[in-house]
């Protein structure tokens, strides 16, 4: 009976590392959209919303950003409006693209969609 070789053993390890690389790189992403998403729900949420203008809204999410040291991937065209019969809405949309290995990027496309408190 034998046990795992030496190259079974290395390319174990290199698939471990390779996916705790992944798992670091995008992961962050996953973080920050999740403070994104806490940001622009408290602000939609705000009495009033509907009635503000969107650069109005677009300061206020801005200046929480930079309070969670937020400074790249939202920007302001990544945040627009919408009306239907059901009321004002929000809508959160921007992409993330890191590398990955070599020539090989991730990329992570979140979007989301709030409706603004009247």
């Amino acid at each position: 009976m034998r046990g795992i070789g030496g190259f079974t053993v290395i390319i174990l390890i290199l698939f471990a590392v390779l996916v705790a690389n992944f798992f670091l790189t995008i992961g962050k992403d996953y973080i920050q959209y999740w403070t994104v998403r806490a940001i622009v729900t408290d602000v939609a949420a705000t009495p009033g919303a509907a009635d503000r203008t969107p650069q109005q809204i677009w300061n206020d999410i801005n200046r929480r950003l930079a309070i969670n040291s937020i400074y790249d991937n939202v920007e302001r065209e990544n945040i627009s409006f919408a009306e239907d019969g059901g009321g004002r809405y929000m809508l959160l949309d921007y992409e993330v693209r890191r590398t990955f290995f070599a020539n090989l990027d991730l990329v992570a496309q979140f979007n989301r969609r709030d409706k603004l408190s009247p």
